[in-house]
């Protein structure tokens, strides 16, 4: 079993070679290779304790030395995820308040454990009786909240970019951000199974502290494992794609284009006109068409336009756009002259650009997979 830890100790520090021996690194990339060498060396000193226990206690100058470590998990995964979500990202002196649980959990284990002398510090781990001072308390409870405090405030930073991109893009195949709701809903996952036995251990005995670390542990080395094969499958660890258009300008109503709202016409005409373009001059085919150059095409601003899609359509302009895509797929499959095209071709056709997003845009506005639709359209 010990033979895990050290598989996802290599892992870790695997992935985070890949990631320093990146060309062109972005911050993003700097924080997940920091990410992975502080997962494995947590994994890594868990196994020295584990090693310790079962070999009575060669390096104990690394008793109690990988728990601290996980305080540091959630400040770096947070850090990461806003890195990604916000453009302009840098990092500020303040975030260094992250840093203070884990800064107290060192400071007090090396009043209580670390300077004492080694058959002090092997009598407690053996009697366990660190488990009953109220520091324990303490640090069980803050190790357990961590993950769901920087869960909740990660998600919101995600969702509030996905509302940007959607708001401004058409196509999200190279900004999907399905890794990083994996690497932070695993995690959160991962430390919730684990959390609930030590939290469930402070009020009845469940198993040792040395049973419960290293299976702690070894769930951990399984999460890194899993991390690297679907970062790896995926691409999205080592690939990096970069909008370089201000989405905070573009979205947020801070535009200044040479384009101002008609001040003539009124919205109701407008929509009309709108609705004309868009059945008329078909820029949904256009893969890469954005709010920007919808609005240009229509001479109105960004900001204008995304109003009216929002209030008039109530959607966002990614839907309002994959709408007609759609309608476009279902007059096509229908069309003759398209009987030899694959359902992907004819997709490709009608504006999209990746078959993942086809397939979920798809299955989103129909309820059904692309082939079942033909199936029952026949």
């Amino acid at each position: 079993m010990s033979n895990i830890l050290l598989i996802g100790v290599f892992e870790g520090l695997f992935l985070a070679m890949l990631l320093f021996t990146k060309k062109r690194k972005t911050i993003s990339d700097k924080i997940l290779t920091f990410f992975f060498i502080v997962f494995s060396l947590n994994i890594g000193l868990s196994y020295i304790d584990a090693y310790n226990r079962n070999h009575g206690f060669p390096y104990p100058v690394f008793i109690l030395t990988a728990a601290p470590f996980l305080l540091l998990h959630g400040p770096l995964l947070w850090f990461y995820i806003k890195s990604h979500t916000d453009q302009f990202f840098r990092f500020k002196p303040v975030y260094l308040l992250n840093l203070i649980p884990f800064v107290a959990m060192v400071i007090q284990h090396t009043v209580a454990y670390y300077i004492l002398p080694a058959s002090e510090k092997i009598q407690i781990v053996q009697t366990e009786s660190f488990k009953y001072t109220l520091s324990y308390y303490i640090f069980v409870w803050a190790i357990a909240l961590s993950p769901i405090i920087y869960f909740y405030f990660g998600l919101q930073s995600i969702n509030r970019y996905k509302l940007k991109i959607e708001g401004y893009f058409s196509q999200k195949a190279e900004i999907d951000l399905r890794w990083l709701w994996v690497i932070i809903g695993s995690w959160l996952i991962l430390h919730c199974i684990i959390n609930a036995f030590f939290i469930a251990d402070l009020f009845a005995p469940v198993a040792s502290f040395g049973i419960m670390q290293f299976f702690s542990f070894a769930f951990g080395a399984v999460y890194i494992i899993f991390i690297g094969f679907f970062g790896l499958k995926q691409e999205n660890v080592f690939l990096t794609h970069t909008i370089q258009i201000d989405l905070e300008k573009e979205v947020q109503h801070q535009l200044k284009d040479n384009y101002k709202k008609p001040v003539t016409a009124s919205e109701n005409e407008f929509v009309k006109q709108l609705l004309n373009h868009m059945s008329e001059q078909k820029p949904y085919l256009e893969a890469e068409i954005t709010l920007k150059i919808l609005s240009s095409q229509l001479k109105v601003s960004a900001e204008f336009l995304s109003e009216i899609i929002n209030t008039d359509f109530n959607k966002n302009f990614f839907d309002f756009i994959n709408y007609y895509r759609i309608e476009e797929f279902k007059s096509q499959i229908k069309n003759e002259k398209n009987k030899k095209l694959t359902i992907i071709g004819i997709a490709y056709d009608c504006g999209f650009n990746s078959k993942a997003t086809f397939n979920r845009v798809f299955k989103k506005a129909t309820g059904l997979t692309p082939s079942e639709y033909i199936s029952r359209s026949q």
